[in-house]
């Protein structure tokens, strides 16, 4: 990559923009010098100068998949010009502003821009393989927990990653009750902010800071040399205080940063002799996917017992028994003689409950966090409760190789008020347990629809009253962050070691997204490939609100593809307009729907709206469509399955609701293949004979009819 490369990245920062979310001071404000901190305002009122630097925009660049990653800035940059300037979807005419370089600036963006608008990206020239890139495009955010009693003498380390960032901010945050001192120096220039004041520690200066009440934080900017600071944590605990080194983690594990910057470059065949759903599976897209690998013989875990028990064994070499589960002891004793040694563990998940399964994996990850394996851990913010967060970052404040992010939404400033609002339920829904083995035999990655919940496990709340830290739910009506539903879900494992690097290659797009805006860098490129690919399954990632909805127009396109018969298994039933439309051509030319749903979703957060929307989706579809209602007594339908035409298969977390396509990040795995299909087909019929037909005779409260009358609210869910 060259250097005028890094600068148009470079230009493609979100953080600094007008009206960008979550704006704020940086390592371009404290660090004089600094390679890729020139950023262009793209606010009218900006002086001509400044704008007109991003015309760089549309200079030449080295590579297809660069070009692919800028067209995605480029869409989302628009954006934020037309939120900082009230133009485009927001009322005002963009030629009504009365600034040259602005016009130019907007007419080069939209150009760049252009190819994302359809939904196939097209083939690049040249051949397969992968690639690494290592552009220097986000803003890298990470938090360092502190906690004085956690090990208190033990040496501790922590590794920021500077990896693709062209700022990178270390928050160090008390995560105790104890009063902490952190002193020491490092090998290059750091910038300090805290208590609203900063100053910059030359290398080889010493530096202090103090961390003093609960949730206190301070921020570290490190410069681009510095790559070690070696410091002491100091307390009334361990005066003479404990060991604590940071490291830039590309220069201390340089495996794991040529893992986390891989991408693809996918064979797309020509077209000539395929049918409409093998055309769909095999194109390029805007959506963040995978190239096409051989699907091999996953192990399907339908089971609630065999869908945890996957994750211990993955964690601990073996299972627990049924008689551990049920006797329902978060303590109860772990045999660890058998697991296996692993070097990087990924958990993605929407939520990680405080609870008997969640202190079971984190007991399990505590295991090889001593060990030394590097932890990444990913849950939603707005979902953890203060038992959670406490749990989570305990762990972390006593292994710092144990990373957490909690993730929250912001909302662009002069949003309008649907997005505002969807900053408190825009979630992060990728569900991924990635182990990475130093015996690659013995490396495991899960996809599918569980969460870290007791919900997933038990039929009913266990008694955890003897465990002040751990949560104790009752029954609710699911209006409470209490909630307790016993869901019937479905996941999917791998054992192969390709799949398995693959998988965990393409979620660090999300673990090394940009921290401002939730952005992630695309995973794949496509090419003119020569024949059929001989893979037949691909992961796909998506981030709704950056790559325009390509998640939907895949589904749209795959269920205009059918020709014959369309199996579903999902709960949520709040089709988008365009999802709808594409069910109704179906329907038109013949093609069979049947759904297993969950009409009822008492139990679940916001049940009861969610229930009306599942209600008028019967109404509108129960007479074409065979829509049944899974009957398991107290037993809420989770799965998120869709069969195409005995051939393609989804198994993912995608709910076929508006919260899927345009609010929330998902993951799932699509197979292309008859005797996968064969496979899963017993699994359907599984759904299928635990499930009733449903009534097209429903009562739906007449305010719920006005509420979702309304486009955004609808939207919402």
């Amino acid at each position: 990559m060259n250097s005028r490369t890094i600068v148009i990245l470079a230009l493609f920062g979100l953080a600094a923009l007008a009206g960008c979310a979550g704006a704020g001071s940086n390592a371009c404000d404290f660090l004089a010098g600094q390679e890729a901190c020139a950023r262009p305002s793209l606010s009218a009122g900006t002086p001509g100068p400044q704008v007109a630097a991003a015309w760089f925009f549309g200079n030449a660049i080295d590579s297809d998949y660069e070009r692919r990653f800028l067209a995605l800035l480029a869409n989302n940059q628009l954006g934020a010009m037309d939120r900082a300037n009230g133009t485009g979807p927001f009322g005002r005419n963009r030629r009504d502003v009365q600034n040259r370089d602005f016009q130019a600036t907007y007419s080069t963006l939209r150009q760049l821009a252009g190819p994302v608008a359809n939904a196939h990206l097209p083939p690049a020239s040249g051949g397969g393989g992968d690639g690494h890139f290592d552009g220097r495009w986000r803003v890298s955010r990470q938090t360092l927990y502190i906690d004085a009693a956690a090990r208190a003498s033990a040496s501790k380390t922590f590794d920021f990653s500077g990896l693709q960032a062209r700022s990178t901010e270390i928050v160090v945050r008390q995560a105790g009750q104890q009063p902490a001192d952190i002193e020491g120096s490092c090998d290059g220039a750091l910038a300090i902010r805290a208590a609203g004041a900063s100053r910059t520690i030359a290398a080889g200066a010493a530096f202090r800071l103090r961390l003093s009440s609960e949730n206190d934080t301070v921020s570290l900017f490190p410069a681009d040399d510095l790559n070690r600071c070696t410091a002491r944590i100091r307390s009334s605990l361990a005066p003479t205080g404990a060991p604590l080194t940071i490291r830039r983690e590309e220069t201390a594990d340089p495996a794991l940063a040529s893992l986390d910057s891989r991408y693809q470059r996918c064979p797309v065949p020509d077209g000539v002799g395929l049918d409409a759903l093998e055309r769909a599976f095999y194109a390029g897209r805007w959506l963040s996917q995978t190239c096409a690998m051989p699907i091999g013989e996953p192990t399907l875990l339908r089971k609630s017992r065999d869908g945890f028990n996957a994750k211990v064994e993955a964690l601990m070499g073996a299972p627990l028994s049924d008689a551990a589960i049920d006797k329902g002891d978060p303590e109860l004793p772990l045999d660890f003689s058998k697991a296996p040694r692993l070097k990087l563990i990924y958990l993605s998940s929407l939520e990680f409950k405080a609870d008997f399964s969640g202190r079971i994996i984190e007991r399990l990850i505590r295991h090889h966090a001593a060990l030394g394996a590097k932890v990444r851990i990913m849950v939603t913010d707005v979902l953890e409760r203060d038992k959670d967060d406490a749990m989570l970052q305990r762990l972390a404040a006593e292994f710092p190789n144990v990373e957490l992010q909690e993730y929250r939404w912001l909302a662009d400033h002069g949003a309008p008020i649907d997005e505002q609002i969807s900053q408190l339920h825009k979630t992060h829904h990728i569900k991924m347990l990635a182990t990475l083995a130093q015996d690659p035999a013995r490396s495991r990655v899960i996809i599918g629809g569980r969460n870290i919940h007791d919900g997933f496990l038990f039929h009913r709340p266990i008694d955890l009253s003897r465990y002040p830290d751990l949560e104790q739910y009752g029954k609710t009506d699911g209006l409470s962050l209490n909630y307790y539903s016993n869901w019937s879900d479905f996941d999917i494992e791998f054992a192969d070691r390709a799949m398995v690097e693959t998988l965990a290659a393409h979620l660090s797009t999300i673990w090394l997204r940009d921290a401002d805006t939730n952005l992630a860098r695309p995973f794949s490129i496509p090419f003119h490939g020569d024949g059929l690919p001989s893979g037949n399954a691909r992961h796909f990632i998506s981030v709704p609100y950056e790559d325009d909805h390509a998640l939907e127009a895949y589904f749209v396109e795959l269920v205009d593809a059918a020709q014959h018969h369309i199996q579903i298994v999902n709960p949520y039933l709040n089709l988008t307009p365009s999802l709808a439309r594409a069910f109704d051509r179906a329907l038109a030319r013949g093609v069979k729907i049947d759904i297993v749903g969950r009409i009822d979703l008492k139990g679940d957060i916001g049940g009861r709206f969610l229930t009306a929307l599942n209600k008028l989706f019967v109404e509108k579809y129960g007479d074409r469509i065979d829509i049944r209602e899974f009957k398991a007594p107290d037993v809420v339908l989770h799965s998120k399955i869709m069969l195409i035409d005995e051939k393609l298969v989804a198994i993912s977390s995608v709910n076929l609701n508006n919260r899927s396509f345009f609010h929330d990040s998902e993951n799932g795995m699509m197979v292309l293949d008859p005797a996968f299909y064969a496979r899963m087909k017993p699994v359907y019929d599984d759904y299928l004979a635990h499930s009733n037909p449903v009534s097209t005779k429903l009562t739906i409260p007449w305010a719920y009819r006005l509420l979702f009358d309304e486009a955004w609210v609808r939207q919402a869910f």
